[in-house]
């Protein structure tokens, strides 16, 4: 599948084009998105992180279920804030 991005200004209607996209041969599907000027980067990069930190987790607690990882206690992870200057 293949999909192309499309950028209208404001003051364009998006129904009219979504009609005209939907007119030819091979559309699957139509999409409308709005975005706000530059927050999009930083919200995509922040969903990105919290993403990654959770896969992170979840991976450590499913090595932790099969006994292939030891879990920290959570003074043992205090204590390693502590050391990092963090807390």
């Amino acid at each position: 599948m293949t999909q192309i991005l499309v950028t209208l200004d404001e003051g364009v209607t998006t129904q009219h084009v979504r009609k005209a996209i939907e007119l030819l041969r091979g559309v699957v599907s139509t999409t409308v998105l709005k975005t706000k000027d530059g927050t999009n980067d930083k919200t995509l990069r922040q969903q990105k992180y919290v993403k990654e930190s959770l896969e992170r987790a979840f991976d450590e607690m499913e090595r932790a279920r099969r006994g292939d990882h030891k879990m920290m206690t959570d003074e043992e992870f205090l204590d390693e804030l502590k050391a990092e200057g963090i807390s």
